[in-house]
């Protein structure tokens, strides 16, 4: 098992998304753990929506902090000088993307505990990609410019 797993860590693939791959599996268990503290303040204790998701995606976004600057993005910047950008990005995610992507889908099919999950489920997925996009600058860009380059590729050189 362990030369497989140290096989697959060598594969050209992962190694050219490494940053990806450890990106959605943080996401992952962030994304699960958010679900269980919005589903439980929402479903059991029926907290608002909004007050529930602002709960579960804070407690979520410390977390997740943590997971992305020590294992995925393994920035050489400081805590204090990623934990902005960090914050800014995430909370905007959280707290606005989520919860009108949540409001919407309540708005369109009920105020069930499915559909409130399955709002849940369609915030997270706009959320993802606005996260991804935006910790990359914030741990590793130096502007607040998107490139598609690797991090890890020299840019190239203007004549």
């Amino acid at each position: 098992m362990k030369e497989t797993i140290k096989n697959l860590r060598q594969h050209p693939l992962v190694k050219k998304h490494n940053d990806k791959i450890k990106f959605v599996l943080v996401g992952g268990f962030n994304t699960v753990l958010d679900f269980c503290i919005f589903g439980t303040l929402a479903n059991i204790f029926k907290l608002p929506i909004i007050v529930s998701n602002i709960i579960s995606t804070t407690i979520c976004t410390a977390i997740s902090f943590l997971l992305n600057y020590k294992y995925v993005w393994r920035t050489k910047k400081s805590k204090r000088e990623t934990a902005p950008g960090f914050l800014a990005v995430s909370l905007f995610t959280a707290w606005v993307v989520q919860n009108i992507a949540i409001n919407s889908v309540v708005f369109l099919f009920g105020d069930g505990a499915i559909a409130k999950l399955a709002g849940k489920a369609f915030g997270s997925a706009c959320g993802m990609v606005s996260n991804y996009l935006g910790y990359k600058i914030v741990f590793r860009g130096k502007s607040g410019r998107i490139t598609l380059r690797r991090h890890d590729e020299e840019p190239k050189q203007s004549s």
